[in-house]
């Protein structure tokens, strides 16, 4: 009877551990928190200085404080356009306002997901509602950096192949507006006066 109690109890011990290494490996590649502020907290990165949030390194140009916010990882690819991007995307659950200097995506080759090194940033903004490319400006590998000088809006962020989003020179009663997307840049060629 004893040694009948006693499977009985290994065998159950077996299955919760089991059960438990399966819930364990399913949320690997679930979201992750890595920083919190809280509603009467705030985070000031100045000028010179960078704030590496596990991979993404933002470096303002000028003082800058981030205020209620959560940034979270997501370990699986998102799809630019039908392209994957890397398997791994940065997001807040509010936009990060404001935001001019540089920003860093360091990453390993496991999360490339096809991706080579000669690759581009892609930041979400909810303000237009679409993901824009940013050309990397660094020769480094396993990083991609990017430099705005106007104000941005940061919500999702990720690095996939360039040129994934659609890009079309587009041509209408006689004018031309490229490239598109665009970062900070356009050219408008009109053959007539203005």
């Amino acid at each position: 009877m004893k040694k009948t109690t006693f499977l009985f109890k290994q065998y159950y011990k077996k299955k919760f551990l089991a059960l438990i290494l399966i819930v364990f490996v399913s949320n690997l590649n679930a979201q992750t928190t890595l920083l919190t502020v809280g509603s009467s907290g705030a985070v000031t990165v100045n000028s010179g200085g960078s704030l590496n949030v596990s991979g993404l390194e933002l470096s303002p140009s000028s003082d800058f404080t981030i205020n209620q916010t959560q940034i979270s990882v997501d370990l699986e690819a998102t799809s630019l356009n039908g392209t994957p991007s890397m398997e791994r995307v940065y997001s807040a659950d509010s936009d990060i306002q404001d935001f001019s200097g540089t920003i860093s995506f360091n990453y390993a080759d496991e999360e490339m997901n096809g991706v080579t090194h000669d690759a581009s940033m892609f930041v979400y903004d909810t303000t237009s509602l679409i993901w824009q490319e940013y050309l990397d400006t660094d020769s480094s590998e396993n990083v991609v950096t990017s430099t705005f000088d106007s104000p941005l809006q940061i919500n999702l962020v990720t690095v996939g192949v360039p040129g994934s989003l659609s890009v079309e020179d587009l041509t209408v009663s006689g004018i031309k507006i490229y490239p598109n997307p665009s970062s900070s840049i356009i050219n408008i060629d009109y053959t007539e006066n203005l």
